[in-house]
């Protein structure tokens, strides 16, 4: 009889088997949970005292600007959302491919249509439920032109979202789109709150379903984030996170060394060899995902002109300048698609130190006797010390470049507005190429602060972003960076390698890349020193 039973479930479970490969759907489901271990309960002393919550500092290199994932794109306010939000799916930190997170599994039937399948019971940090409702609100404010989000060219491919129930919703799209799935990323923001409020409300109030809550932001000074109790994927075991602006990497880490703070965003190389060296530092070497970078204000004068962008980039000993400011510890960037990527062309035109022909291009863009602009930048010492060996070279081949450095917020609000000459500022969080791309350099893209126009990159990005064939895309990318290095809108500097340095007591974390900078905190472990 057992036998019997055995040869029916087995044939039951090949029955099956053919019906779900007859659906032709491709399904991502989420990463098998462990087996649940009993734990004995433990006792304790009455009398005994609770133990002193856990508070973790985290010295930053500037103050958040906006908590709303709907608006913000900065990484400092980044490393902040990452820990209050939840998003309908995720980024494995490893390898940056795509995970459910708020979605428990995908549904792709064919190329235009995804279903997601939520987790239930998942709780904003108010104690209302997250729901399917929650997601299709999300999403209608970001592809709304009207709702001015930062990320409209990311989802302006959704023709319609479907709400099946509370826990299922469906988006349809106008066209294939092979980066779409890796955009699903921002924190889900709670519908009966939203309605409720200013459009602007969650910029200094954010309210969502990650593993910490929002308690107190004093500008400039600090951020208080308290563990969230409810947190669907189970309670951090660190209570509170206090995040600490500190522009001045000195300052930053004299506080790591002292004990001050528990974590740092950044690293100069110059101080990994003393900070390697302290028994109470643990210095970690996280890959990048990203790049700095110069760029221009293309429509204004002399910067409208490719002749002038050809000669700051011939003028610039780009090799000199990196690994000096770098220790030799980057690579010099020439495109804006990572090395690490299928689509990284590494035969793009690379101009190097050539001062003779700097001066030659700028004296047939109408400059024979040099030029003056204003170079801008955001405090803090690498970037200080970057323009001003910049600012020395250029004056060899006769361009006079003033620095107007502000601090973050400040500087932020100045480029988001077009408003400046030349800046200097880095890109992060590159997963799909189209990341590194579509926003910087297609003429309608939310991140073309420099204002660039190509025609032939509008259409190559285009075709790129609605092909699902990877080398049709690859091909598109490639010709896409040969006209970007013609065209120099960028001037890159370097590829990340990010340096990441935290206490000893701070056990059960990697650091990561920018963007990514904080979200293994939900996984770490304080102890006392």
């Amino acid at each position: 009889m057992l036998r019997e039973k055995s040869l029916l479930l087995a044939i039951l479970l090949v029955l099956v088997m053919v019906l779900v490969m007859a659906c032709g759907q491709e399904t991502v489901d989420e990463p098998d949970e462990p087996d649940e271990v009993e734990v004995a309960e433990e006792t304790t002393d009455e009398d005994e005292e609770p133990a002193e919550p856990m508070e973790l500092v985290m010295g930053l290199g500037s103050d958040a600007t906006n908590l709303d994932p709907r608006y913000a794109t900065d990484v400092a306010s980044a490393n902040i959302m990452n820990l209050v939000y939840a998003g309908l799916l995720d980024w494995d930190m490893d390898t940056m491919e795509i995970t459910p997170y708020v979605a428990r599994e995908i549904e792709i039937p064919d190329d235009t249509t995804y279903i997601f399948h939520l987790h239930e019971g998942i709780k904003f940090h108010d104690g209302v439920e997250l729901t399917a409702h929650d997601v299709k609100y999300t999403y209608d404010c970001l592809r709304d032109p009207d709702f001015g989000g930062a990320n409209l060219a990311f989802y302006t491919p959704i023709e319609e979202i479907i709400v099946h129930d509370d826990y299922t919703v469906e988006f349809q799209l106008s066209e294939p789109n092979a980066p779409f799935i890796y955009y699903l990323a921002p924190g889900i923001i709670p519908q009966h709150i939203a309605e409720q409020e200013d459009d602007d409300f969650f910029i200094a109030n954010p309210v969502g379903a990650g593993p910490y809550i929002f308690t107190e932001w004093v500008p400039n000074d600090y951020i208080v984030l308290e563990v969230f109790d409810d947190y669907f994927k189970g309670k951090p075991t660190i209570d509170t996170i206090r995040f600490r602006p500190m522009p001045e990497v000195t300052t930053r880490l004299v506080e790591l060394e002292t004990g001050g703070v528990h974590l740092v965003d950044g690293v100069p190389p110059e101080d990994v060899d003393r900070l390697d060296a302290d028994p109470d530092v643990i210095v970690t070497f996280p890959p990048g995902t990203g790049f700095n970078y110069f760029t221009y204000h293309q429509e204004r004068a002399p910067f409208n002109d490719v002749r002038v962008r050809q000669a700051i980039a011939y003028g610039i000993d780009m090799e000199t300048l990196v690994n000096h400011v770098f220790y030799g510890q980057r690579e010099v960037a020439y495109t804006p698609i990572i090395p690490s990527s299928w689509a990284h062309n590494p035969n793009v035109r690379k101009f190097g130190h050539e001062p003779d022909k700097a001066r030659e291009l700028l004296s047939d863009a109408g400059y024979p006797d040099g030029l003056a602009f204003e170079l801008s930048l955001s405090e803090g010492e690498i970037n200080r010390e970057t323009t001003e060996i910049v600012q020395h070279q250029l004056g060899q081949i006769g361009v006079d470049v003033s620095l107007y450095e502000q601090e973050w917020g400040a500087f932020l609000d100045d480029v988001l507005n077009s408003d400046f000459e030349m800046i200097t500022l880095g890109w992060s969080g590159q997963t799909d190429p189209d990341r590194g791309v579509y926003r910087q350099f297609h003429s309608t893209g939310g991140h073309n602060w420099h204002r660039f126009s190509n025609a032939r990159v509008d259409e190559l990005l285009d075709l790129a972003a609605t092909n699902t064939d990877q080398d049709i895309r690859q091909q598109k990318y490639f010709e896409i960076q040969e006209i970007l290095a013609e065209e120099q809108p960028y001037t890159y500097i370097s590829y990340y390698v990010t340096i990441a340095a935290h206490r000893p007591e701070l056990q059960n974390y990697v650091g990561r890349c920018g963007y990514f900078y904080t979200r293994a905190l939900k996984d770490a472990v304080l102890v006392q020193p």
